[in-house]
């Protein structure tokens, strides 16, 4: 069969938009019609080669559609089901998935940095026959894809999965950060720094887990306005003041938790310095694989903690229907988070504008 797509051959250059032949669905794999993909920063990532991955490459993994066949194996999705594409193969047989750390699936590493299905091959060529990869297994910047069934995760019929599909990456990552990684108290402080999508969802995860300061810190004014309107009941530009200090003062010494969104080594350290003693820095931006940070030791004798956060520490199979369910009830705001709702053909200008630091998510709808 057909399909349109968004295809990376080259790193830092435009994505191609071409019709590339689609393969049906193997053993343990279904085949989805995505309704819509989200523009996460990791594309642009991906796309500039600051996080490697295997091309040419469909890139795209916030996606969201209906399954319209299933291979053998697959007994838990059928034709019509709506699924939310997940991060990860979620293979259930490695030691991770066995200790319900699928997050941290051995598989992901295969889909992620070769760009293919979990046994090592693509389902996509294009007009010269070529082999094309698809970022994470799941690229969802294409009409249709063959995805591994553990990527597939069903949800409510009701849910317009052009809103939810941003729960596959965005959403699971940000709130996952506040509500699975780490234990945040009602009445508890929390700073995030970056207020793109992931550090949008981490202020409503730390909202719905009833911290009572959230400092937003972001140099972009329209991102700390959206902030407050999300959850955050302090906004500071970080390019107007110190952002350390300026934590500290209001948190009266830090907060208990400081998220760092972003990626970069500068603003991981300003996490750290933003925690107060016995707090926890929580790094959820993907930075460049040979970043290397500095840290005063001093912290540590403060019982102070330093934490990754892998996808939202998240168990996709629960924890994707139950953001499902928040954004349902009203607690979790996503329509807010939606800049734009674009064309596949507009990806690369919708990719110049997160360049310049523009609006929160841009959606590509599929017809």
């Amino acid at each position: 069969m057909k399909t349109k797509a968004a295809v990376l051959y080259e790193i830092g250059a435009p994505l191609v938009i071409e019709e590339l032949e689609l393969e049906g669905p193997k053993a343990n794999e279904v085949l989805v019609k995505y309704t819509a993909s989200g523009i996460c920063h990791s594309d642009y990532s991906f796309r500039y080669g600051v996080i490697k991955s295997a091309i040419p490459s469909v890139l795209g993994h916030e996606g969201a559609g209906i399954v319209e066949e299933v291979g053998s194996g697959v007994t838990d999705l059928k034709p019509g089901d709506h699924v939310i594409a997940s991060l990860t193969p979620a293979c259930g047989n490695c030691l991770f998935c066995l200790e319900r750390k699928p997050f941290m699936c051995v598989e992901m590493g295969k889909v992620i940095w070769q760009g293919c299905l979990p046994d090592g091959t693509t389902r996509l060529k294009n007009a010269k026959g070529q082999a094309i990869g698809q970022l994470v297994g799941v690229g969802t910047f294409s009409e249709r894809a063959v995805i591994p069934a553990g990527n597939a995760i069903k949800v409510d019929h009701n849910a317009p999965l052009d809103t939810v599909c941003l729960i596959g990456c965005g959403v699971t990552t940000g709130v996952g950060a506040a509500l699975n990684t780490v234990k945040i108290n009602p009445g508890d402080s929390c700073a995030v720094i970056g207020c793109g999508g992931v550090g949008l969802s981490i202020i409503q995860g730390a909202r719905i887990a009833g911290a009572t300061m959230i400092i937003a810190i972001d140099p972009v004014p329209q991102k700390r306005e959206l902030a407050l309107k999300l959850g955050a009941t302090h906004a500071i530009d970080p390019k107007a003041v110190n952002p350390v200090k300026e934590v500290r003062a209001l948190a009266r010494g830090g907060v208990h938790f400081a998220f760092e969104a972003l990626g970069l080594k500068a603003t991981i350290e300003q996490a750290w310095s933003m925690a107060r003693a016995t707090g926890t820095a929580v790094i959820v931006g993907v930075p460049s694989m040979d970043t290397e940070i500095e840290l005063p030791v001093l912290g540590f004798f403060g019982e102070k903690h330093f934490k990754g956060s892998a996808y939202g520490t998240s168990v996709p199979s629960k924890d994707i229907p139950k953001f499902v369910d928040l954004f349902m009830k009203g607690d979790l705001k996503l329509d807010a988070m939606i800049t734009n709702r674009i064309r596949l053909e507009d990806v690369n200008d919708a990719f110049d504008a997160m360049s310049r630091g523009e609006g929160a998510r841009s959606v590509i709808m599929y017809n």
